[in-house]
């Protein structure tokens, strides 16, 4: 019903388990766990309701973060319940969130290109940048790809660095943080950041760093390296949204044309036309979203100088692993 692969006798204890959190303030358990659910509505229905790509439901979550209390305690029972609120909530605020990606976007680009006539020397061109505001990083260039198996091993073999002093771990980070100073996890947990380095290195450089006890500066250095990988990948996709923002457009002029016409012959052919382009609108929208901005096993292990089968066999470990410690 609401594409949350829900039951709708799970909807119903939801609904329940919310009204009486509401009114059992100081039942803490009960709390957290109408919270935990709420967590995985904001970061599944959006994907599933086609309102935002996948890659960017974890971001959507984060900004929804904090507003859960609220969706928590006003919330009345009614017509809706409690999954049928949420999803309501999903529709209007990936609205707001869309809007306030592009205004990042806008004051990032508007940031870089005034920082870029400041530059005397015209290979920091290649440098890449912090985006968050706690980040003590200003830039820092990125190696050559011959020395990523490198960076590997000096992660991997690299003395205690305690990271910054802000970061605080809490119990079950200290349950992680302690697994992954074995050798054969730490190995897992670094060639899996590496798949989709971008991620990590834009929203969890310091807190990584700190799980692995490693220097930021080295950690950035070889995320940074491998997101250099992902550059081909970014511009297709772009190049695909901008040839998809083309067809919108021309939709919006045929609409506009085809409720001026009075010609039925003019009109049937319109139609045609405003039928085909807003066919090949939504396949450019659905290819869009099943690209995978990431990189492969094949150029995982390329990149790092280990076996394919190492790198698959890593990531099915390193999930196992995270999934015990952190739930």
């Amino acid at each position: 019903m609401y594409f949350s692969g829900i039951s709708d006798r799970q909807s119903d204890r939801l609904t329940r388990a919310v009204l009486l959190a509401q009114k059992q303030k100081d039942n803490q358990l009960l709390h957290d766990k109408v919270h935990l659910v709420t967590q995985q509505l904001l970061y599944t229905l959006p994907s599933r309701l086609r309102l935002l790509p996948e890659e960017d439901c974890c971001e959507f979550l984060f900004y929804c973060y904090e507003t859960i209390e609220h969706y928590l305690s006003s919330y009345r029972e009614g017509n809706l319940p409690y999954l049928g609120y949420i999803t309501e909530v999903v529709r209007k605020r990936s609205r707001y969130f869309m809007a306030y990606k592009r205004t990042q976007r806008n004051k990032e680009r508007a940031l870089l290109e005034s920082e870029r006539k400041g530059w005397d020397e015209p290979d920091l061109e290649s440098c890449v940048a912090e985006t968050r505001s706690y980040t003590p990083l200003s830039f820092i260039a990125t190696v050559e790809y011959s020395m990523m198996p490198s960076l590997f091993e000096q992660l991997l073999n690299s003395p205690k660095h305690h990271g910054d002093d802000h970061i605080r771990l809490d119990a079950v980070q200290r349950r992680l943080q302690i697994k992954l100073q074995q050798g054969v996890n730490r190995k897992r947990f670094l060639i899996m950041l590496a798949i989709s380095p971008h991620m990590t290195n834009l929203h969890l450089l310091e807190e990584i760093a700190t799980l692995l006890e490693v220097d930021t500066r080295l950690l950035n250095r070889y995320l940074s390296t491998a997101e250099q990988q992902l550059k081909k990948k970014q511009q297709c996709k772009q190049r695909m949204e901008g040839t998809c923002n083309r067809h919108f457009r021309r939709i919006m002029e045929i609409q506009a044309e085809l409720n001026q016409c009075v010609d039925e012959h003019k009109r049937e052919e319109l139609k045609s036309l405003l039928s085909w382009t807003e066919r090949v609108h939504r396949t450019k929208i659905e290819q869009i979203r099943s690209m995978e901005y990431h990189l492969s096993h094949s150029q995982i292990s390329l990149l790092l100088g280990v076996p394919k089968g190492t790198v698959a066999s890593s990531v099915h470990y390193i999930k196992a692993l995270i999934k015990e410690c952190m739930d």
